[in-house]
């Protein structure tokens, strides 16, 4: 009988020890955003991303949408025909009807979602129990998510990595986050501190005839702040119905629309009777936000480009910084693939937003 070495037997113990077969390196312990441990043999390859933002967060962390086997129908629209359908052609053939109406919003279809064969379905937790049981009831395996502040986003990134079974992209892209914020922020020069001024700012969408604004606690909160704007709805939170009169009275210096809102144009403000009395309307300070990828806005791994959009709205002539460049490299860095010259142009939104004060700088030639 042949004798092993030491050296070779120490070898032979560690490719034991490292082997996923033998001692389950490959399985995946996490938590969702709800606190409940998630326990996966091995790297879900079958995932149902039932809220719109967690499939793309999921692509990013992967760089692939081959785990996905069905999503929110938001996520469909935005691909079709864009940038992200271009990039992940799978997402254009993906169902993304999955839920049924009912009283609670997102109310799983249970019997579509199960056809599917996942091995994980991705929910949303602070909906309640009504929107979750049925899942687990039908002997689905389920993760949540929760959808708020700009720590409950990095927590979401962190959640997808782990469950592709890639953490070190959690690292990239909160890190990418990490450097955007801390050259966004950073201090104006002491000789420039009396030219930089703070514009009062509204996100503003239409929902079911009515006018929206975004309050305190949302992604979208954090991001004017970030920027270097004052969010004039922030005394109230999450999303809150006004009448114009309303908007009359804060008479923000700019106005931010909903990029999910495609009957709700600059245009439109300018032409309003009354919103065209704005300060912000006046100077031509009325912007239809960009769709990347995806939507800029939700909380998901492109918001900084979101930042960088605001940043160079608010402040030109303190963010130097190409924002054509910060585009492409961003897209490339969250999902591996960067979008052409052509993609760029259709994405800024330059025509929607022509005569826009100061548009013409900020997406560059």
């Amino acid at each position: 009988m042949r004798v092993i070495p030491p050296f070779s037997l120490a070898t032979a113990v560690l490719l034991l020890v490292l082997s996923p077969g033998l001692c389950g390196a490959a399985e995946i312990r996490t938590t969702d955003l709800a606190g409940n441990e998630i326990v996966l043999p091995k790297p879900a390859e079958r995932i149902v991303a039932l809220p719109a933002p967690s499939a793309p967060t999921l692509i990013a962390a992967d760089r692939s949408a081959d785990r996905l086997v069905g999503m929110h129908q938001t996520v469909g629209e935005v691909a079709k025909g864009g940038l992200l359908g271009r990039l992940f052609p799978r997402l254009n053939r993906l169902p993304a009807s999955l839920l049924s109406a009912g009283k609670s919003a997102f109310m799983p279809n249970v019997e579509a979602i199960a056809a599917l064969e996942p091995d994980l379905v991705l929910q949303r937790g602070e909906l309640g129990a009504q929107v979750v049981s049925p899942l687990a009831e039908a002997g689905l395996k389920t993760a949540l998510v929760v959808y708020g502040d700009e720590e409950t986003t990095r927590r979401n990134i962190r959640l997808m990595a782990d469950l592709t079974g890639h953490p070190e992209r959690a690292g990239a892209l909160i890190g990418w986050r990490d450097e955007v914020l801390a050259r966004i922020r950073r201090p104006a020069p002491a000789t420039a501190l009396t030219a930089v001024k703070t514009p009062t700012v509204l996100f503003l969408s239409r929902l079911a005839g009515h006018l929206v604004v975004t309050g305190k606690g949302t992604p979208t909160d954090f991001a004017i702040a970030a920027a270097g704007g004052r969010n004039l709805a922030a005394e109230r939170s999450g999303s809150i119905t006004v009448t114009a009169e309303q908007i009359m009275i804060w008479d923000p210096e700019v106005i931010l629309l909903n990029s999910a809102d495609r009957d709700l144009q600059p245009a439109d403000i300018r032409n309003d009777p009354l919103l065209s009395g704005t300060a912000a309307a006046k100077a031509g300070r009325v912007y239809k936000v960009p769709v990347g990828a995806f939507r800029w806005e939700p909380p998901n791994a492109e918001n900084p480009l979101f930042w960088l959009w605001l940043a160079k709205l608010f402040h030109p002539d303190a963010n130097g910084y190409d924002l054509r460049a910060e585009v492409r490299r961003g897209i490339g860095l969250v999902y591996g693939l960067e979008p052409t010259d052509a993609e760029i142009d259709r994405l800024l939104l330059a025509d929607v937003n022509r005569g826009a004060l100061n548009y013409d700088r900020i997406v560059g030639p």
